[in-house]
């Protein structure tokens, strides 16, 4: 689920669940994502945020991220994704340090202003922020032994895969997004 694409096709398929998944007694139902796209939190914006459709037989519209495993559910039509996962998360998930924590950086005309020193891209929290999107799974970043995170995170990237194997990385600030890293690639 650490693709974008394999996150908002999550939400595309019917999902099965079962309400006694211990039992021999087993009730199972097919669901599919129960809000219209009117609103905020839509496959869209859960998916950019982080999340993957994951239902339960209680929670029908329940959500996890695929970084730090946060499950939300209960989505009412104005609620943002973005600014939940970064209230609930920002101290523990990366992805909602680096992406979601956006918000807090811009104006109300959309330009960067940085009036949290600890947000800044060049400052250490947000460095360790970028490198914990590399970490978050068996061999996700398949080039430490070259291109290494700690040099991608402290260039600026995260790591956004858009498939399995891949070695996509974004600037979440000028949206660069590069891939087809090499062993020799500096990439300052």
């Amino acid at each position: 689920m650490e693709a974008l694409q394999s996150r908002i096709d999550s939400f595309l398929k019917t999902k099965r669940i079962k309400k006694y998944p211990k039992k021999s007694t087993t009730t199972v139902a097919t669901v599919k994502w129960p809000h219209p796209p009117t609103f905020k939190a839509n496959p869209n914006t859960l998916a950019e945020a982080g999340f993957y459709y994951d239902p339960s037989w209680d929670d029908r519209d329940c959500v996890a991220c695929f970084l730090c495993g946060k499950e939300l559910s209960d989505w009412d039509a104005d609620d943002d994704p973005f600014e939940i996962h970064y209230t609930k998360c920002r101290t523990t998930c990366s992805w909602a340090v680096v992406r979601c924590g956006l918000s807090e950086d811009l104006d109300a005309d959309g330009n960067y202003v940085f009036s949290i020193k600890t947000r800044l891209p060049s400052s250490k929290a947000m460095e360790k922020a970028r490198l914990g999107t590399f970490e978050g799974g068996d061999n996700w970043w398949p080039h430490d032994d070259g291109a290494s995170s700690k040099k991608m995170a402290q260039a600026g990237f995260v790591f956004t895969p858009q498939a399995a194997g891949d070695d996509t990385v974004t600037c979440l600030y000028c949206n660069l997004s590069l891939g087809g890293w090499e062993a020799s690639d500096d990439p300052l």
